[in-house]
């Protein structure tokens, strides 16, 4: 785990590409979705780049506005920012950009500066209650990251922890106890019904370990939400040239619909069909019926037996599925995708790409039994993918944990807009604009029934 931020990557042609693509193709009016999905993708840029970019002789209006607007927001820090966005609001009052312009002047209103000496940290966690053993993988993590980090000579913090199952409003307990024991930071809450009430402005800097409700709120977050996996992964659906795929999804299972509206989302934006939805239940046989129907494979064989029929005698054979289609989308548990991959298989399907949410991996490897998941890729935090030497727990809450117990000393880098990234477990961690913390995750592909990891999900390929 690496303690520094690296610094930004040089723009490849072909992303370079995509980005002016994606600029041009909401040229006239941008939505939100559009807009953070723009954002995301120029701040991910060097400040080098984006001055490059800006001065680029060829850049339209619309390529132009977004690069100035990246650039002013990055050289502005912290304390400049309002006074240059304001003025690029008076020189670019017809860029579409600027109908969204208050989501980045409500972001400063204010991370709050984490100190770049940390001395005291406090925790709060579940540590008691149905929450207690992910709570206690958290801080089993944070307290493993901070025992490496004095065994290699650093200064780490000393911890006061706190059990968040007695606290009712996280607002007011983090500004209590923050003054009472003269915290510098403080990491958490962990469940989400504490963290959506964070929307006050908060005298002690806080990483929340979930997504924030907003508001003022002036804090950072660091989460496990499946939404930037599924950006990742759509992402690299459509980097392979991905126009027209089927959704393979579990019914009447509570972790897949906020799942399924970000994913739909998410296939729009990147400008894929979707050109079937298959919800399947939990007696996975009835999927091959559903499968052979969709695929047209049941047609093909019924116009066989027909022709038959009409002969008299057994026709030669070959059923053909409708061809349409060049992706699978698979959204399944390990034991689940072992069936269900070799049903596309039957089906004439072995040559369409499968991609799957990171659900289709255990965390452990095991050839034996994933065989069958052989081709498919997915997207997961390098935790679960690069085998590490140290605690075997392959925990995400304990991933969480080391991460959040490393990466507050970016922070104040990250805080004052330094592009880069901090090589974490859950994922190579940026901050380009707003409080969240974006993970880069890295995407595998099975092969000899072993996850591959063969390239970051912003684009990197692995060395």
């Amino acid at each position: 785990m690496s303690l520094l931020l690296c610094s930004g990557l040089a723009l490849a042609s072909p992303d370079e590409q995509r980005l002016r693509s994606l600029i041009n193709a909401q040229a006239g009016q941008v939505t939100g979705a559009a807009f953070e999905q723009i954002w995301r993708q120029v701040q991910a840029l060097s400040t080098t780049e984006l001055i490059m970019l800006s001065q680029a002789a060829g850049n339209n209006y619309f390529e132009q506005g977004w690069f100035e607007l990246a650039r002013n927001y990055r050289l502005g820090g912290s304390d400049g920012r309002p006074e240059r966005l304001a003025q690029w609001q008076k020189e670019w009052f017809h860029h579409p950009a600027v109908a969204w312009l208050d989501r980045l002047t409500d972001r400063l209103a204010g991370l709050h500066p984490v100190p770049d000496n940390v001395k005291r940290m406090g925790v709060l966690l579940p540590l008691s209650g149905p929450f207690e053993t992910q709570g206690r993988e958290v801080l089993n993590g944070i307290q493993t990251a901070l025992s490496w980090d004095r065994q290699r000579g650093f200064a780490v913090p000393e911890l006061e922890v706190f059990d968040s199952n007695e606290v009712a409003d996280p607002n007011d307990f983090i500004a209590r106890r923050g003054q009472e024991y003269g915290l510098d930071l403080m990491l958490g809450p962990l469940k989400s019904k504490l963290t959506t009430r964070l929307d006050r402005t908060l005298s002690t800097p806080v990483l929340a370990l979930n997504r924030a409700g907003g508001g003022r709120f002036n804090g950072y977050q660091l989460d496990l939400a499946s939404d930037q996996e599924l950006h990742q992964l759509v992402q690299l659906m459509q980097q392979e040239g991905r126009k027209r795929v089927l959704v393979l999804a579990p019914a009447r299972e509570n972790w897949v619909v906020s799942l399924m509206l970000s994913l739909q989302q998410q296939l729009s934006l990147a400008s894929i069909q979707t050109l079937g939805v298959i919800r399947y239940g939990q007696d996975i046989s009835t999927l091959e019926l559903q499968l052979g129907k969709w695929l047209g494979i049941s047609s093909s064989q019924q116009r066989a037996s027909s022709l038959t029929a009409l002969l008299g005698e057994e026709a030669s054979f070959l059923p053909r599925r409708r061809q349409d289609i060049d992706s699978v989308l698979l959204i399944a548990r390990p034991q689940q995708a072992r069936l269900i991959k070799p049903m596309l298989d039957y089906h004439q399907a072995s040559n369409v790409s499968v991609y799957a949410s990171a659900h289709v991996y255990s965390g452990s490897p095991n050839p034996r039994l994933d065989t069958d998941l052989n081709g498919i890729v997915f997207c997961d935090m390098p935790w679960r993918l690069m085998r590490r030497e140290g605690p075997e727990s392959s925990s995400v809450f304990f991933a969480l944990g080391m991460d959040a117990g490393s990466v507050y000393r970016a922070l104040p880098r990250m805080g004052a807009g330094v592009a880069g990234y901090f090589e974490g477990e859950t994922g190579n961690l940026r901050l380009p604009s707003g409080h969240r913390l974006e993970r880069a995750l890295l995407c595998a592909r099975f092969k000899q029934g072993e996850p591959r990891p063969f390239i970051w999900g912003d684009g990197r390929s692995l060395q």
